[in-house]
């Protein structure tokens, strides 16, 4: 149901996104976005702490970053 909800926004979004590339960009958003939602994750709070840690991270290490892993590895 969030999907559908979130595929008609973006439907309209993507076609006055300005480029293929922005609108790319604002489909990852809305799809990392919806991974908060499903996960049960804060997008703020998620978000805060991504732009926060992401340069401390290392390469291989930023799949903890994700939605989907991130309560798991934040404290950590």
């Amino acid at each position: 149901m969030l999907c559908k909800a979130l595929h008609k926004i973006g439907r309209k979004a993507f076609l006055f996104a300005g480029s293929h590339q922005a609108a790319e960009m604002t489909a990852a958003m809305y799809s990392l976005m919806a991974t908060c939602k499903k996960n049960g994750v804060d997008e703020q709070q998620w978000l805060t702490d991504v732009f926060e840690t992401i340069q401390s991270h290392k390469h291989k290490d930023l799949y903890q970053l994700l939605p989907n892993n991130w309560i798991k590895y934040r404290n950590g």
